[in-house]
């Protein structure tokens, strides 16, 4: 699906998660792209310093036309890798992690995270994967030489790999990805490896074995 204009033209995105999830890259990558594309873009953010693990959420319009009013009430599509940003806001599609979609929406479930780790070895491309399936979502046709500028310059080639594998993502493949349960746990499991101490490597190999405490204890 594509997502539909807001009635001013522009399209409203939000990218709802947790402080250290990667909304800033997430947010600041596709708003350099779309800038870099011609696009008037406005990018705001709404987070809590205060608290470790608190809302982190950016807000970004788009459109042809210059944007008087930057404030999303009705997003076109709601990225959400958490659940700390504002309950009030409605969308018109959401895509999300596992276990984060709400009663009633109109909404897909990708486990981003063990897709990082799976295909390109650390759980941090998952974010250039889901800004690919944000951007599919939203329309965007865009080329390499649009794309690599806004990129982060660390792992620059694996995260444009990144986010045209999830760029790709069909609905028939997301359906048949990887079942929820299981990638529910290989997400907590991962994450409580690199927790432990672990590196990314042996946290991918624990995570996808059945569970051995004396393994685990590292």
């Amino acid at each position: 699906m594509s997502a539909a204009r807001a009635g001013d033209g522009a399209t409203s995105i939000v990218i709802d998660g947790i402080g250290g999830q990667g909304v800033r890259v997430i947010g600041n990558t596709m708003a350099l792209l779309l800038d870099h594309m011609g696009y008037e873009v406005t990018l705001l953010y709404d987070y809590d310093s205060s608290v470790r693990g608190g809302m982190s959420v950016a807000f970004l319009k788009y459109g042809r036309q210059p944007i008087d009013n930057p404030v999303v009430e009705v997003a076109d599509v709601t990225l959400r890798l958490g659940d700390r940003g504002p309950g009030h806001l409605e969308s018109r599609y959401v895509v999300s992690d596992i276990d984060l979609v709400k009663p009633g929406e109109d909404a897909e479930e990708i486990p981003f995270l063990e897709l990082g780790v799976r295909e390109f070895g650390r759980d941090l491309f998952g974010n250039m994967i889901a800004l690919g399936r944000l951007l599919r979502l939203a329309g965007v046709e865009f080329n390499d030489e649009d794309l690599a500028p806004a990129l982060p310059r660390r792992y620059q080639a694996e995260n444009m790999a990144a986010v045209r594998y999830g760029y790709a993502l069909t609905d028939e493949q997301i359906r048949h990805i990887v079942p929820e349960q299981a990638a529910a746990e290989f997400a907590e499991d991962y994450a409580e490896a690199i927790a432990a101490g672990h590196p990314p490597k042996e946290a991918i190999e624990l995570a996808g074995t059945p569970r051995d405490d004396a393994a685990w204890a590292g």
